[in-house]
């Protein structure tokens, strides 16, 4: 073989080697940056839903100072530490923890992972419900998706939550176990027409849990 043919032949063999292992790193790095991309992304969304706010429901006992005692739905007082910009309301209206009542009804809310602190105390004083609920009747349920009727009748739908709340008479339940017809009471983000965070079915309960 003549000697350029040798040295072009040798310098494809190069060439090729080359190709090949440049090929096989951006195969690696782009491998890797995948695989942190969709574990950001995982990890994301476990921090959002992790920092999601967690609210429960109770009557208020007393308070003192940034201290706040209540009552769950079972009749336990606990208390609870006022956050230095908590935000408290009497139906929807501004307020301070010193406003409020003895046996009012009230939704506390804290940051999941702290359920010590609150930072949001929602008073009911001569409303009945709290804001973003509404009551109504329901009609059908897929995994992301909400039907149900208004106290008017009217047909209307929510998305749920990634981690929604459903309860059956007070007992933890899931979608499957509601039925067209039940009384159910829903709780939304944000707005009244929001993603719902909590359904309250009743099917032998005389009332909902907050009252009515």
């Amino acid at each position: 073989m003549p000697r350029f043919s040798l040295f072009a032949h040798h310098i494809s063999q190069n060439l090729d080697r080359e190709s090949l292992s440049m090929s096989k790193q951006m195969f690696c790095v782009m491998a890797v940056a995948i695989t942190m991309l969709v574990s950001g992304s995982a990890w994301g969304a476990k921090d959002a839903k992790e920092a999601r706010d967690v609210s429960h429901d109770g009557k208020f006992v007393s308070a003192s100072g940034d201290q706040m005692v209540m009552m769950n739905k079972g009749g336990k007082e606990h208390s609870h530490t006022l956050a230095a910009d908590a935000t408290v309301t009497c139906d929807g209206v501004a307020c301070k923890a010193a406003d409020l009542k003895a046996g009012m009804k009230i939704r506390v809310t804290t940051k999941r992972g702290d359920m010590k602190t609150a930072t949001q105390v929602e008073a009911l004083d001569k409303h009945t419900l709290f804001a973003n609920t509404h009551d109504g009747t329901f009609v059908s349920i897929t995994d992301k998706k909400l039907v149900m009727t208004n106290g008017k009748g009217k047909e209307h739908s929510h998305l749920l939550t990634a981690d929604v709340i459903m309860t059956c008479d007070g007992t933890v339940c899931k979608g499957d176990h509601l039925k067209a017809g039940m009384k159910i009471r829903v709780t939304t983000e944000k707005t009244e027409m929001g993603p719902v965070s909590h359904v309250e079915a009743i099917e032998k309960d005389a009332s909902f849990s907050q009252g009515n």
